[in-house]
Formats: C-alpha cells, structure tokens, sequence
C-alpha cells in the first residue's frame, strides 16, 4: 500500500489570512464597510476598492513578521492534522510565504497545535513538485492557478478548494467551507 499523504496550504487554508487582511484594510485603511466576501481577487493589486497606496501599505504589511505570527487558526485545522495524524496519513505543510518566514511558520504551527511531519516553504509555481499523484493523497489548497494546475497535472490526487470569495469560479477539486469535511472523504480510503 502506497503511503497516505495530506498536503496543505497554510495562508487561506489553516490560517485565516483573510480575515486578518480584513482587520487591516477596516482599521488601518479606515474601510470598515469591506468585508471578506469583498477580496474577490487572489492578486490583491487587482481589488479595485485599493488605491495604489493602500495597495503598497497591504503589501509592505504582508512582508512584515508580526502579520503572519498574529494570524489566527481556522477553525478545528488544528484537530483535522491530529485526527489525519494519529490515523496514519503523512501531514505536510506546503507553503508559498517568502523564505524568511520559514522558522516563524514553524512556530506557528508548532504554537497552534498542528500535528505535522514536514513544512515546505516555496514558489506557488513549485507547489505541483511535492505533489504525488495518488488515490491516497490530498492536497487542501485556497489559490486558485494553484488548484487548477494541480488539477490538470495530477488527475489521481485529490484535491480539496478551502471555499474563498477569490476562488469562487474555480470548478475543479472538491469545495469545502470547513476542514473538517475532509475527514470524511479521506477516513473512506
């Protein structure tokens, strides 16, 4: 039997990125009407209710330590790793945050009770690289080229869209709202 093996994306997946983007843009870009279901877009420099500097001040933020140590867990993600975990499936974190992130989103994670075996920091072109195209692997991921790609390149793999307004035209993969959702897919192989 070929080895079972979880992926998942961290921002949009594990982590609510958006709704601590949405904090931002209502208290520091004084926008309190914008609401989550207004980031429509992935590239946010394509939202058009962002000037350019409110693009460059969200920009500079997101290069910034503090936002991704702050980000709170979705809910139940935790439980979901520890649930696959203890059930015999391979749980790896494949994540596209730049580089120097790398030992903070271990912390993270590690701080927020994910069970994990192996975190994986690169490119969102490369993510489809750590892929194994199997029955008995999944791949839970929110960014929309990402999903299709992996779709299109790994027919076997399942993949879980972690339900956001920015991949809402995504008709590819299996949509989810809750990560718990995967449980029972997965628990059936």
């Amino acid at each position: 039997m070929k080895e079972k093996i979880g992926f998942f994306d961290i921002d949009g997946v594990v982590a609510d990125t958006g709704t601590a983007m949405i904090e931002i843009v209502q208290k520091e870009l004084d926008k309190p009407w914008v609401k989550i279901e207004d980031i429509t877009e992935y590239e946010i420099t394509r939202l058009s209710w962002l000037n350019e500097f409110e693009i460059e001040f969200l920009l500079t933020k997101f290069t910034q330590p503090d936002f991704y140590i702050n980000i709170p867990p979705m809910p139940d993600a935790a439980k979901v790793t520890e649930i696959l975990s203890k059930a015999g499936w391979k749980i790896i974190f494949v994540t596209a945050r730049p580089p120097y992130l790398r030992e903070l989103t271990f912390y993270w994670l590690k701080n927020n009770d994910f069970y994990f075996d192996q975190l994986i920091v690169t490119n969102p072109q490369e993510k489809i690289n750590y892929c194994v195209n199997s029955h008995k692997c999944f791949f839970v991921e929110d960014r929309p080229d990402v999903i299709t790609k992996i779709a299109m390149e790994m027919p076997k793999m399942k993949i879980f869209v972690y339900d956001q307004p920015w991949n809402r035209y995504v008709k590819v993969g299996k949509r989810i709202k809750r990560l718990k959702e995967i449980l029972e897919v997965m628990n059936k192989l």
